[in-house]
């Protein structure tokens, strides 16, 4: 069984140097204007978040942007040691992290579907007006699924 979606929204990319990176990626894919539906919406569900399992309230980092045509690379320098981001860091150094997939919805269906394929959850965030997820899928991919619902 599939993802209900398979339209890449964003790249994320963990760095130790965010100037650095950004600018790399600015000088080749220049900077767009971020899409409609990113932009912030009314709260609809009571934000958490959760990593391997557990809740977790601090992911210090700094992030930013660099919007293509039809998806952005968001570029993350984690500052924190308890995060999903400072861990692959840790690991792989400056690299791809994972690939975003806007989810038809309901995110708990791509979940089940993630779940049968194999793939663990790693890290959940409900924001309350969009919901995301990471799985664990580097083994046989490379880089991490997220998959991401808006409202």
């Amino acid at each position: 069984m599939a993802l209900s979606s398979t339209k890449v929204i964003k790249v994320i990319v963990v760095t130790d140097d965010l100037e650095r990176t950004a600018n790399a990626y600015k000088s080749l894919v220049g900077t767009g204007k971020a899409p409609e539906d990113e932009r912030e919406n009314r709260m609809i569900r009571t934000p958490l978040t959760t990593y391997m399992g557990r809740p977790i309230t601090d992911t210090p980092m700094k992030v930013e942007s660099v919007f293509s045509d039809n998806f952005w690379f968001e570029i993350i320098e984690p500052l924190g040691d308890n995060d999903p981001w400072a861990a692959w860091l840790k690991e792989h150094g400056t690299s791809i992290y994972s690939i975003c997939f806007l989810s038809d919805g309901p995110l708990e269906n791509d979940e089940a579907i993630m779940k049968a394929a194999g793939y663990e959850s790693i890290f959940k965030q409900e924001k309350g007006y969009e919901a995301y997820e990471y799985f664990d899928t580097a083994r046989d991919l490379g880089v991490l699924v997220e998959v991401k619902e808006h409202y």
